[in-house]
This record gives C-alpha cells, structure tokens and sequence, in this order.
C-alpha cells in the first residue's frame, strides 16, 4: 500500500507557539487534539513545543506502573485481559499529527528567518556598489526601510485600538456576571498592552500577564479574559471590593435620610397634654349637669 502524505494546515498554530509553556501550552493541546493528549503530556512534564519535538517517543511512559500513568492510561488505551495494553488509534494519530504540525511550523519558520537574513545581506551588499551610484541605491534602500517602518507602525497602532475597544466592550457585557455595575479598565493604569510582529501580550496590574495569539489578522483576547474571571486577579478583586463599600454607603445615606424624614412628620404631628384632656373633660360634665338640673326642674311643674 502506497504512502500518502496528508495535507497540514499550519495556520491553526499560532506564529509563537514556540514561544507557549505550560498553560498556554497545554490549551493549546487541548485544542488542537484533546484533553487526553494534554494530560499525557502533562504527566510527562512537557510544558513546550521544543521538548515535545524532542521526545521520539511519547508512549514510553506507559511502561511506568504508577496510579497517575494507569489513570491515563485507562482514557487512551485498550487495557487487555492480562493486564496489556494497545493504545487507541485516535490517540497514536492526534500525536503523530501534533508531531507533523509542529515540526512543519518549525521549517516555515526557519526558512521565514532564512528569507530575511538573505533580504538583509542583499541589502547591505547593495549600498557598498559604485559611489556615483552609491547614493541612489542608500536612498532607495532608505525610503523602502522607511515604508516598512510606518506599515508596521500603523498596523500596531489599529491593533491597539482593536485591543482597547475589544475590552471596553467586554466590560460593558460583562459588569453584572463580575458584580460591578460601573466596571471599567483603563489602559496604561489597569493593565500594558504590548504588541510586535504577530504577537501581542498583555501585563495586567496584578502582575499577571497573558499572551495574545494572533489569528488572521486580529488578536485573541480569550486568555486575558480568563484571567480576569480567575480567582488570581487582584486587581479585579480591588475593583469589587471598593464597588460593593460604595454600594454599602449609599445605601446607608438612602436610609439615613429616610429615617429623618419620618422623625420630621412625626414631630409636626400635635399632640394633647393630658391637663387639656381632664380640663375638656370636666367642661363636658359641667355640661351634663346642668342639663340634667333643668330637665328636673321641667318635671316638677
């Protein structure tokens, strides 16, 4: 039966994988195979793609009679009757593709950064030519760097803009699930936005950070929101704690002036001494009486 090569897609991996470790790492894994293939290789101790690529094979630690190796074991292999094992066709393939991915990224990259230190050495060779022509050439070479120069800038410049807006929109969505009815993050005071060529990172005022992959021609932003939703994030944490005393202090003044609006209706409120109460009493008795007298008096005539 003939080989057959199988087509790779190189641009489900982000231009700094090579850069990814631990969480970032495995996230990635995750999504690219399965939470399984992420655990074996976690077990293992490989936090990179370097020592991923590094390991020839990745199944040698099933031969380890361990709790941790057999509980993996259980999710990727067949475990046979006398206590043997065969590893699941899904999961020897998402590895042999993960090896595949990487290792062609890794080439794409090698030949990217072969390209350019070729680009910058016909570059340098052209400015030491004939010196009537000299000129001309450092000149035209100057107005290309230049040109190069301010794309990049320009393009930084809008991603950061996409950055700052894609935040303030997440606040807005998001201020009831934090519990923060005003929340805002300002850039430069609550967390750094870095960028360069296909790669972004924020640094969060908590000290946290989180990378920004880059996807067609946007940022992702899904890490730095997981971390603000984490339990880490003091900053966050701060925010929420300062909202909620505000909220507690104006609900305090709400019933102070609520109480002392019902004291100042009870005060106007008249009220009757107790000599008013006997002095119109005996005046109605007095009253009764007479009455009575003349009613005696009628009678006897």
């Amino acid at each position: 039966m003939a080989f057959r090569a199988l087509f790779v897609d190189t641009k489900v991996v982000p231009s700094d994988v090579f850069t990814y470790q631990d969480d970032d790492f495995y996230n990635l894994i995750s999504q690219l195979a399965g939470p399984e293939e992420a655990a074996l290789l976690k077990i293992q101790g490989i936090r990179t793609v370097h020592a991923f690529l590094r390991i020839p094979n990745i199944f040698d630690v099933f031969n380890i009679n361990s709790k941790e190796v057999n509980d993996i074991k259980t999710k990727t292999c067949f475990i046979l009757e006398n206590d043997n094992y065969i590893i699941k066709s899904g999961i020897k393939a998402s590895i042999e593709y993960l090896r595949d991915l990487f290792g062609k990224k890794q080439g794409e990259l090698l030949k990217n950064t072969n390209r350019k230190r070729r680009t910058i050495w016909n570059v340098s060779s052209n400015t030491t030519v004939i010196p009537n022509d000299s000129l001309h050439t450092i000149t035209a070479t100057d107005n290309t760097i230049q040109f190069s120069t301010t794309t990049t800038t320009i393009e930084n410049i809008d991603h950061h803009s996409f950055i700052i807006q894609s935040i303030n929109e997440w606040c807005l969505k998001h201020a009831d699930e934090i519990g923060i009815s005003d929340l805002k993050l300002v850039e430069g005071t609550d967390y750094v936005v870095t960028l360069s060529s296909g790669f972004g990172h924020i640094r969060c005022s908590c000290r946290g950070s989180a990378r920004l992959p880059k996807q067609g021609r946007s940022f992702q932003l899904s890490n730095f929101y997981r971390h603000l939703k984490g339990r880490r994030c003091s900053m966050l944490k701060a925010k929420q704690q300062i909202h909620n005393i505000n909220s507690n202090l104006s609900n305090n003044v709400s019933i102070d002036k609520e109480t002392s609006s019902q004291r100042t209706t009870t005060e106007n409120i008249p009220i009757l001494s107790s000599d008013s109460t006997i002095s119109t009493g005996s005046k109605r008795c007095s009253s009764l009486s007479g009455i009575n007298e003349s009613r005696k008096k009628r009678q006897k005539n």
